[in-house]
């Protein structure tokens, strides 16, 4: 017996091979569609079972939050943000790169670092004088699949 394929190509099979924060990334893309097809998709990834809600931030006395604050506010990481910037990269481009240099698998491997490093960006860029401009999706080689997309105000 076959298994039922999804816009996309997407099975039950491969959607419970995925992340949680991939299996968001799919279900928003369904939901984004306003299609039969994207429903039908976001509905099979609602009825899995399995979780795939963006994940919230960490809490702020999670350890490993304190050392995401460290890092954010250091020199290096206000570099990144603001190349990134100047590159048209969301800011959070060069922080995601700074945060897994740092902190490696303890960043890649919890689901909620990234949108606790996006929280955090948020803060500086917001601090630096810059506003929101939209949303762009980040290079593969990223932890983060995307990203707010600063300007100077």
């Amino acid at each position: 017996m076959k298994e039922e394929v999804f816009i996309g190509g997407w099975t039950r099979g491969k959607l419970r091979e995925r992340s949680q924060n991939e299996r968001h990334a799919v279900w928003k893309r369904a939901k984004a569609l306003h299609s039969a097809e994207g429903n039908h998709l976001a509905r099979a990834i609602e009825l899995l079972g399995l979780p795939y809600a963006e994940p919230e931030p960490l809490p702020a006395d999670d350890p490993l939050a304190a050392h995401m604050r460290e890092i954010m506010a250091s020199p290096a990481a206000r570099a990144a943000a603001v190349e990134a910037t100047l590159d048209g990269l969301p800011a959070m481009a060069g922080i995601d790169t700074l945060m897994h240099e740092s902190l490696g698998e303890r960043y890649r491997l919890n689901p909620a670092a990234a949108p606790t490093a996006e929280a955090m960006t948020a803060e500086l860029m917001s601090s630096l004088g810059y506003a929101p401009a939209g949303r762009k999706n980040l290079p593969a080689r990223h932890v983060a699949r995307s990203g707010v997309v600063w300007k100077r105000t």
